[in-house]
């Protein structure tokens, strides 16, 4: 185990449980392949509440009860039209050109797409959103259900930024081999936001620190935003500070990227990366990776 941690409150909050202490998780890593994750893996339930209505006003309001400093800027940082969303799109778009012309891909589907806003500049052909919010769609971008329901093979499938919220992400990736075109492509990005910390928050003093700093908003509130500048300034979450599950619930190196593309049937041909990349303020971090089925 790599540290005892605890669930986020505006998660809680979400779904309806106002009034319930944060609770017990655990920040554990893959010997094998590298993966960092929690261990506490959230029900359909608790899923539906984070992502119906993903960043809307309901959803903001929550989160600003616990965390004063999420801002608007960081809620809506990639909408439509944004730096963020530009500079995102640009990023894929380079990776993915390294190994084959845009214009020639015959559609591109986004899972996780939001609102349809990060497929390339000047992109003529097919673009499909596959998307649980329910928001509205830019125009020219249609919305799908399932990879299965498309008119066409997909021939470019993008996951980005979505692999480390999932459950299960091998199933993701697993769907996405058995539905895509023989010629196609898979282009995966996460962020690089692993925290990290130390040897401490895996006792037993760092479990009763947790206890104290839960009993109340205002010291849960108070340590939670020392540990976040730490985590912007230098990714360390401090001794003294919140080892915490919010939606991101899965941490990718590079090595544990690859074991998943290849654990799911697909082998990269290109990735990238940029560690000082940051969205709406806070230092997040991408990798992206192209892959092909094999």
């Amino acid at each position: 185990m790599e540290a005892y941690g605890r669930i986020a409150p505006f998660i809680s909050q979400l779904r309806g449980d106002r009034h319930d202490p944060p609770r017990d998780t655990a920040l554990r890593r893959c010997g094998n392949c590298d993966l960092v994750y929690f261990s506490h893996r959230f029900d359909a339930d608790t899923l539906d509440a984070m992502y119906s209505g993903y960043r809307d006003e309901r959803y903001l309001s929550i989160r600003r009860g616990w965390e004063p400093w999420y801002s608007r800027r960081v809620n809506f940082a990639t909408k439509a039209g944004s730096d963020a969303a530009a500079e995102r799109t640009e990023f894929m778009t380079e990776v993915v050109a390294a190994h084959t012309d845009i214009d020639d891909l015959r559609n591109i589907v986004d899972v996780g797409g939001d609102e349809g806003q990060f497929f390339p500049a000047g992109y003529a052909g097919s673009k499909y959103v596959i998307e649980v919010s329910g928001k509205n769609l830019v125009e020219g971008v249609q919305a799908a259900s399932t990879l299965d329901e498309l008119p066409d093979s997909p021939h470019l499938v993008v996951a980005a930024h979505l692999l480390e919220h999932l459950v299960d992400p091998l199933a993701l990736v697993a769907e996405v081999r058995s539905a895509v075109a023989d010629d196609g492509l898979f282009y995966v990005e996460v962020p690089l936001d692993r925290p990290k910390v130390h040897p401490w928050h895996a006792g037993p003093r760092y479990r009763r620190f947790l206890n104290w700093v839960s009993v109340t908003r205002f010291s849960w509130i108070a340590a939670d935003f020392a540990t976040g500048v730490a985590r912007n300034l230098g990714r360390s979450v401090p001794r003294l500070g919140t080892v915490k599950q919010s939606e991101h619930i899965n941490y990718f190196s590079t090595r544990s990227l690859r074991t998943l593309l290849a654990r799911g049937g697909f082998r990269v041909v290109g990735t990238a990366s940029d560690p000082t990349a940051s969205v709406g303020g806070l230092r997040m971090g991408r990798l992206g990776a192209l892959a092909v089925p094999v």
